[in-house]
């Protein structure tokens, strides 16, 4: 851990995730003290509106150190009811750093849709899955080879209630490797279908999900 990630005085984000959309929101904090074990944060808000303070609260947060976002988990432990209320958490010790424009990829299998650009035959749409999956495109599980270069509309449904639409080039190609019979294709997407918005938003995503794969790891080995 690099102790500057955390300054007093220093913005703090706190990602709330909606469990029955998977919406995420941002709420807006900052931090007030830091100290061996614990730090001390303003209550989160958002457009007027405060996290319910509840002890045992899981809380995951990000703060930017040198312009990079650097995520991680933590508890609540107790608010504070003084002049200033605060909230107090435990200390993190586990960062984990994410350049906004590197390609962090998640190995996990969503539904894909590839449609040639400009090709309305949908009899010629490639439906498959993802092998992983990042802010800066995909890679996907395919029967047969398709050319290097070629141009897809992606349709990623990534939740229920989400589903990413961009324009892919393919930029990788890999034969199938004995006993494995499939193709996998890396495709790359179209910058101007990601702005920083969603690409923050992906991000997020595939934090939660690495962060749900550890608490599940965390359970099974205890």
């Amino acid at each position: 851990m690099k102790p500057e990630l955390l300054r007093v005085t220093q913005k703090l984000d706190v990602i709330e995730t909606d469990p029955e959309t998977a919406e995420q929101d941002i709420y807006f904090s900052r931090i007030e003290d830091v100290g061996k074990q614990t730090i001390m944060i303003t209550p989160p808000f958002r457009k007027g509106f405060y996290l319910p303070p509840r002890p045992g609260r899981k809380i995951a947060a990000r703060v930017v150190a040198e312009k990079v976002p650097y995520f991680f988990e933590t508890t609540l432990l107790r608010y504070v009811p003084d002049q200033l209320p605060l909230w107090e958490l435990v200390k993190p010790v586990n960062f984990l750093k994410m350049q906004l424009r590197e390609n962090v990829r998640l190995e996990i299998s969503l539904k894909v849709t590839l449609a040639p650009l400009d090709e309305l035959d949908e009899a010629k749409f490639i439906k498959t899955t993802t092998k992983d999956f990042s802010a800066g495109g995909l890679m996907v599980v395919l029967a047969k080879a398709i050319p290097l270069g070629a141009k897809y509309i992606a349709t990623v449904t990534i939740t229920p209630e989400w589903t990413l639409t961009a324009e892919a080039e393919v930029v990788r190609l890999m034969p199938p490797q004995p006993p494995q019979e499939k193709y996998f294709a890396g495709l790359k997407f179209k910058e101007k279908d990601i702005d920083d918005k969603l690409q923050k938003r992906i991000i997020q995503f595939i934090f939660f999900k690495q962060a749900e794969k550890r608490q599940k790891e965390k359970e099974w080995f205890g």
